[in-house]
Order: structure tokens, then C-alpha cells, then sequence
């Protein structure tokens, strides 16, 4: 059952690179719209990682970091941060692309993980795009059943905000 399960991953993971190919395209707003779906795409594929991880340990990961280098490889630590001209840039250590730790402090990205607030996994943080930018409006939230979808920011603040 495993290999059905990896082709599964590998099929998803394809549909995401076509699609950031096709929208990375020519125009402005496509351009600015492939900004956004990168980071979607980076939120997807560390939603992957994180089902892996659950998947070997029976548990969600405590930490984003835990799931580095075992099921994200450190050459491929980018993916937990947004570096591009649509995004506000964040001053990073200088050791952020070699030492994982730096990923629960400096990523792009807020994980709730195993405190899984209203069936949220980890999210795009709210200050992390440009007013100009498509979609700036929104979040990318990964959900616990490992799927990624826009969420208008005061609509993420109704589910994260603690109940009164």
C-alpha cells in the first residue's frame, strides 16, 4: 500500500508544479499571482511532510522543525520562507538555511500543529505580503486533513483568537 500512497503524493505534488508553471506566465498579474502560489505550494509540500511524519510517528510533529531533515531534506529548507519582491522581507539569521531550529522562529509560516485550532495545521503569517499583492487580503492555511485553501486574514482571526 505504500507505493499507491507515494504515487498518490507524487500525483498531487505534479499538479502543483503544472500549475505554478502555468501561472507563472508572462503578465504582471500572473506574476504576482505566482507569488502567492508558491508559498501555497511551499505550504502544501510541508503539509506533506508533516502526513509523513504523523504517518511514521502516530503524532503530529511538535515543532516545524521536527520534520527536517528527515522528511524535508535541508537542501530544501527555502521552502519554509518567502523570499520575493511581493513579500515584505524578514531580516534571517545567518545561519537560517543550515540550521532547522531557526525554521519555528523565522519561518514565513505559523504552525499550530499539535494545538490544531479549529482543524488548523499551520498558516501563512498575516503581515507577509505586500498591500500590491494579489490576494493580500488572504492566508494559505494547511488544514488537518492536509489540504491548502486562501483564507480571508479576519477570518483567521475568528479561528485563532482565543473563545471568550
Amino acid at each position: 500500500m505504500k507505493p499507491k500512497c507515494h504515487n498518490f503524493r507524487l500525483k498531487h505534488a505534479l499538479m502543483m508544479f503544472t500549475a505554478i508553471t502555468l501561472v507563472t506566465g508572462c503578465s504582471p498579474s500572473e506574476v504576482k499571482t505566482g507569488a502567492r502560489i508558491t508559498s501555497y505550494s511551499n505550504l502544501y509540500e510541508i503539509g506533506l511532510a508533516i502526513r509523513q511524519f504523523k504517518d511514521e510517528n502516530g503524532a503530529l510533529p511538535m515543532h516545524l522543525s521536527d520534520i527536517v531533515p528527515r522528511n524535508i531534506p535541508l537542501n530544501k529548507i527555502g521552502i519554509f520562507y518567502v523570499t520575493n519582491k511581493f513579500a515584505y522581507q524578514q531580516v534571517l539569521p545567518s545561519d537560517w538555511s543550515v540550521n532547522p531550529r531557526r525554521i519555528d522562529v523565522y519561518s514565513s509560516y505559523n504552525y499550530v500543529g499539535t494545538s490544531n485550532i479549529n482543524g488548523i495545521i499551520a498558516f501563512e503569517k498575516s503581515n507577509l505580503w505586500r498591500p500590491s499583492t494579489v490576494n493580500a487580503d488572504k492566508v494559505a492555511v494547511l488544514f488537518s486533513d492536509f489540504h491548502v485553501e486562501y483564507v480571508s486574514i479576519a477570518k483567521m482571526q475568528t479561528y485563532i483568537s482565543p473563545k471568550q
